[in-house]
């Protein structure tokens, strides 16, 4: 491996962008090539931020196969996650996909075997576990102050914010609406903060009820063929705890509500504002903290940081891939039991 980690990034689209600004503030690894389909987007970005002309590639195989790479970091549509990470695994690079990890289980349990077969690292970028509040959570978590996690509410609930831009309400290329989208972002952390326990049935409804027709959001919604733009479930769990997962891009509600709330036997917490709550003195205390050693941390930096330190020193992936596929096994379940109407098993 070279001195400096030489990485490759696949889709220059507007996540990338954030990605790119982090991997510029990583000293010990370069973007040196960028792919994507659309001219415009692998210009822009190669041209923003400094990359050779020389290195811009409409197809991501050529990139592999003509510059040397240690790794690459894959920002694609959803459904484009798949492919580019099994060949960047054949040729021997380690891999940052964005999340969701993929479109269903099936095609995340592909991605972690190649990996496996080619010794090399998987990492899911779930960005939200590297956040102030996150780390301050866990630290809650890991010292005990929250004893054993028996609920959990995930929710991302926002009253007007469809996508206008880009695949997002495409099916073919997101395969998912907001469940995909942001309900992956609190649903992760909330099972990270409880140690990724088994799922086994999942119970939701799954709405389309304002997206699919004009508003003031802007969107077209002759395009919106994703199947939902409100979910909500019911996760049970093999250690007998439960989540509550709600999550909305367009909902008749007042303002936007984003938070994950874990509770358990000797405390609970809360992300936003993030709050520790105990029974002390006869009290119920809410505690809030007033130095946050993590305050400026950029969670798109964190997590980049994260994964070449991994790659070097050998480290297991910060988010591998068998977490994510527990996540993906349960949104799987989202979309299947809101088709049914029933309650599925995991």
């Amino acid at each position: 491996m070279a001195q400096t980690l030489r990485v490759g990034l696949i889709g220059a689209g507007g996540i990338a962008q954030s990605h790119m600004a982090a991997w510029q503030k990583c000293p010990d690894a370069e973007v040196v090539a960028i792919c994507d389909i659309k001219k415009a987007p692998r210009v822009n970005t190669a041209s923003r931020f400094g990359i050779s002309p020389d290195n811009l590639f409409a197809g991501y195989r050529k990139m592999l196969e003509q510059v040397e790479l240690d790794a690459v970091d894959i920002c694609t549509p959803n459904a484009v996650h798949r492919a580019p990470t099994l060949a960047a695994f054949q040729a021997g690079c380690h891999v940052l996909v964005e999340k969701p990890v993929a479109i269903s289980a099936g095609e995340c349990e592909q991605m972690i075997e190649a990996g496996y077969d080619a010794n090399r690292l998987l990492m899911v970028a779930q960005v939200m576990r590297f956040q102030p509040t996150s780390f301050a959570m866990k630290r809650w978590v890991d010292e005990g102050l929250i004893g054993d996690i028996y609920w959990a509410k995930a929710m991302y609930l926002r009253p007007r914010g469809t996508p206008k831009w880009g695949s997002f309400i495409d099916e073919k290329m997101s395969g998912g609406g907001p469940c995909y989208d942001i309900g992956v972002h609190v649903l992760d952390l909330c099972l990270y903060l409880m140690g990724f326990p088994e799922p086994v049935t999942v119970s939701a409804g799954t709405y389309l009820e304002i997206s699919n027709r004009p508003s003031l959001m802007g969107h077209d919604p002759s395009k919106y063929t994703v199947p939902e733009d409100f979910a909500v479930a019911l996760i049970r769990l093999a250690t007998g705890a439960t989540i509550s997962l709600e999550v909305s891009w367009a909902l008749n509600i007042p303002q936007h509500l984003g938070n994950c709330i874990l509770v358990g036997d000797k405390g609970g917490m809360q992300q936003n504002p993030p709050t520790l709550v105990q029974e002390r003195s006869g009290m119920l205390i809410n505690s809030t903290p007033q130095v946050n050693p993590w305050a400026d941390v950029n969670g798109f930096e964190e997590e980049i940081r994260r994964f070449v330190q991994a790659i070097r020193n050998g480290e297991p992936s910060p988010v591998p891939g068998e977490q994510a596929l527990i996540t993906q096994r349960i949104l799987d379940g989202v979309y299947k039991s809101g088709q049914k109407g029933k309650e599925v098993k995991v």
